[in-house]
């Protein structure tokens, strides 16, 4: 990674433009050199300030408290979310021949909701979890540890277990695992 490239991380880190894996990756860089980390420590300082650089705006009478219902309105909607299925977005998943939609990310417990398809035949490669991991068969089949899992089958793997499942072409399963899972 060149300077020009670093510098830019930088930037976008002290203004929280970027994921926040992408932002640890990027502390955990700057803890590594005290010059990275003195000029994250700048540019988080510079973008603190500059919302008071302006002069303060006069704001139309209720706008305040309009803002603050549809914040409100915001929150209360997250209560409840439902997808239909025309409206899942299918996209490559990180291991070839498959896809997903996801359904979920919760960044607080680390845990994403997901749905995946095969579209070939995959050998998933062996990945550790990180906590519990459950999937429920919903179409063809998935082999893991030797057992063939069809449509309406349930599989529970406990944090800290290793397994490499193979994926049939046409299965779909949902499932619900960490973030931090590692491959092997």
């Amino acid at each position: 990674m060149n300077q020009e490239e670093i510098n830019n991380l930088l930037a976008l880190t002290a203004i929280d433009a970027i994921t926040p894996d992408e932002i640890q990756s990027v502390e955990e860089l700057a803890s590594s050199s005290p010059e990275i980390e003195k000029e994250l420590r700048s540019l988080r300082d510079t973008a603190a300030t500059l919302a008071y650089t302006e002069p303060s705006l006069d704001v139309p009478a209720g706008l305040k408290q309009r803002l603050f219902k549809r914040i409100q309105q915001e929150t209360e909607a997250r209560d409840f979310v439902a997808l239909r299925s025309g409206e899942l977005q299918w996209k490559p998943h990180p291991v070839k021949g498959l896809m997903m939609a996801v359904l979920k990310v919760d960044r607080e417990n680390r845990e994403i909701s997901a749905l995946i398809r095969a579209e070939v035949t995959v050998d998933y490669p062996s990945h550790r979890h990180a906590t519990g991991e459950e999937i429920f068969m919903l179409e063809g089949e998935l082999i893991d540890r030797g057992v063939t899992y069809k449509a309406g089958d349930y599989l529970y793997s406990k944090a800290g277990s290793v397994h490499t499942p193979v994926a049939i072409a046409g299965c779909m399963f949902f499932v619900k695992t960490s973030l931090d899972d590692n491959f092997l």
